[in-house]
């Protein structure tokens, strides 16, 4: 941000005199009140963001330093190069360094909502985890003072009792060895003394930046924001690296202060000898600092490999089927390439041969199956809109073989290595254990519709609304996405290997890919490809297999996925 913000920079162009009222982020200007005017209603300035002046004075420097405009070219930064990590203005895309550049997208959409990103969410904590460890570690080196100082204190007792045994002569040696010890225990307090003014120093530092990222918060741009965060992290990780580097160099190795007796002093009467020796231990600091992984979700610095598994993948379709079930509730892939659909009304399972051809129908299982999800190749596992349990039924046999009880009628499951996770249709989400039934709350404050899981991060179809919603199991929303113009009553959800969502929408009757992070979304298959409304999505990592199944119209359709 500019320096000089005192005059209205358009009235300056006039040369007229006018005191800025508000500053403008998108613009790096100062404007007046006739001039703030003008900018709300322009076309091109009325979503721009302006505050006070003044307000902006408590962003911190390397906030208002950020450049919105580029120097080379004099024009403002509108795209963002994802090769390079940086803004670039227009005449820059066609520069040498950035011609040949393929992932270049409009800055906007690469810094929408920085503030509530991922990224962002990771900084604020990692500071206040930060802080944590450091008063941690005080705490831990003043209790290593108060340890060593009793230490000294019971030497100083043990020694006065061993001097009234011996001869008045070693008093000399009694004062020569109390001289020793507290040398020694002044220069370890000094050693110690001065990590703690180096932590405390640092502590003060951590305050700082959570002012300014709070400030950040209330008065920084999107643009300013991801273009700050960088600097915050080279901060942070420096600081996390300089407390790390202090344990594994020793700097916090607890001291302990003792003592060795000289036996011979018991039987000597006269002579020049050492009343003791002082010892000094260190050991290893038991001390386990939190420390977050930066950026292991979004970090806005885009992940090569996981944009280019969103861009770059593609379907082809594999086969088409007649599933005869036409009022699906759910489907899935089985280990072995076959696939099960289930009907809700009336009730039933599917299996159909890896070549699209229906081999079996199972139908002496639950009620109203609103859901079904693959254990292995020979079983799956059902939940009932109506029905208080999970049902578990063999592919082989079409029975059912365990009933696992959920306190309420379900209305979505996921399964991944030995763990349900199944939502309730009183708001509850639960976590099952397939091997003794152990049943765990989990905390998420939302309502799913429909849920899968990869890498032990959830992503659920919000009931009653048109969101997605990517998220942990306390509560943390990493992500949400809406956006009615694209997806409508989203129903059937999957994942891919690289944390790419695909849902189902069934009145937008289409299928469509959100990123790993939230912030872009593409149609995979349309009304055109379905021939209707799809209703339920499994997607395999082995195979590189999605299947979609229509509502009620008996077809389904296989596709093999390519990210290349």
């Amino acid at each position: 941000m500019a320096t000089l913000f005192e005059n209205c920079c358009i009235c300056n162009l006039r040369h007229i005199s006018k005191h800025s009222v508000v500053w403008c982020s998108d613009c790096d200007e100062g404007l007046c009140q006739e001039c703030r005017e003008h900018h709300s209603l322009s076309k091109a300035s009325r979503n721009h963001t302006v505050f006070p002046i003044g307000e902006n004075r408590t962003l911190p420097s390397f906030i208002e330093n950020i450049k919105l405009h580029c120097d080379e070219h004099d024009e403002k930064y509108l795209l963002f190069c994802k090769e390079h990590n940086e803004c670039v203005c227009r005449k820059c895309v066609i520069s040498e360094k950035h011609r040949e550049c393929k992932g270049i997208s409009p800055v906007e959409d690469v810094v929408k909502n920085a503030k509530t990103s991922v990224a962002f969410t990771e900084i604020v904590s990692s500071l206040q985890e930060m802080k944590e460890n450091v008063a941690l570690i005080l705490e831990d080196r003043q209790k290593n003072i108060c340890s060593i100082s009793a230490s000294k204190k019971k030497i100083e007792s043990e020694i006065s009792v061993t001097r009234q045994q011996i001869n008045h002569h070693l008093d000399k040696l009694q004062d020569h060895f109390i001289a020793e010890l507290t040398k020694t225990v002044e220069n370890s307090i000094k050693q110690i003394q001065s990590i703690i003014m180096a932590l405390t120093k640092i502590q003060k530092n951590i305050d700082e930046w959570i002012e300014e990222v709070e400030s950040i918060k209330k008065h920084a741009t999107d643009m300013q924001t991801f273009l700050g965060m960088t600097q915050l992290e080279t901060k942070l990780n420096k600081t996390s690296n300089d407390l790390q580097s202090w344990i594994d160099g020793n700097n916090l190795s607890q001291t302990v202060v003792s003592y060795h007796l000289n036996t011979l002093l018991h039987n000597i009467i006269n002579g020049k000898t050492k009343f003791g020796k002082t010892v000094v231990e260190t050991m290893p600091s038991k001390l386990s600092l939190k420390r977050r992984t930066l950026g292991q979700a979004q970090m806005m610095k885009v992940n090569a490999k996981s944009t280019s598994s969103f861009e770059h993948m593609t379907l082809k379709l594999k086969t088409k089927m007649n599933t005869n079930a036409f009022n699906v509730s759910g489907c899935c892939i089985l280990p072995n390439g076959n696939f099960v659909v289930s009907n809700y009304d009336p009730s039933y399972l599917r299996l159909i041969a890896a070549d699209g051809k229906t081999e079996n129908k199972i139908i002496s299982i639950m009620q109203t199956i609103i859901d079904v999800a693959c254990v292995d190749n020979e079983t799956v596992a059902v939940i009932s809109y109506t029905q208080k349990n999970i049902e578990l039924v063999s592919l082989k046999s079409g029975k059912t073989i365990k009933n696992i009880n959920t306190t309420a009628p379900a209305l979505c499951l996921t399964y991944t290595e030995g763990t349900f996770i199944v939502c309730l249709e009183n708001g509850q989400m639960k976590e099952v254990q397939l091997k003794d039934n152990k049943t765990i709350d989990i905390g998420s404050t939302v309502v799913s519709r429909s849920i899968t899981e990869s890498n032990s991060t959830l992503y659920s179809v919000k009931k009653d609304a048109n969101t997605i919603v990517c998220h942990k199991r306390n509560e943390d929303v990493l992500w949400t996405f809406t956006d009615e113009e694209v997806l409508k009553r989203p129903r059937g959800i999957s994942v891919d290997e690289h944390g790419n969502v695909i849902v189902a929408g069934v009145e937008s009757n289409n299928v469509i890919m959100i990123s790993s992070d939230g912030t872009k979304h593409k149609i995979l298959l349309s009304q055109t490809d379905l021939c209707g409304s799809p209703w339920a999505v499994s997607f395999n990592n082995k195979f590189k297999y999605l299947l979609v199944s229509n509502d009620k119209d008996g077809r389904a359709f296989l596709y093999s996925v390519n990210y290349s």
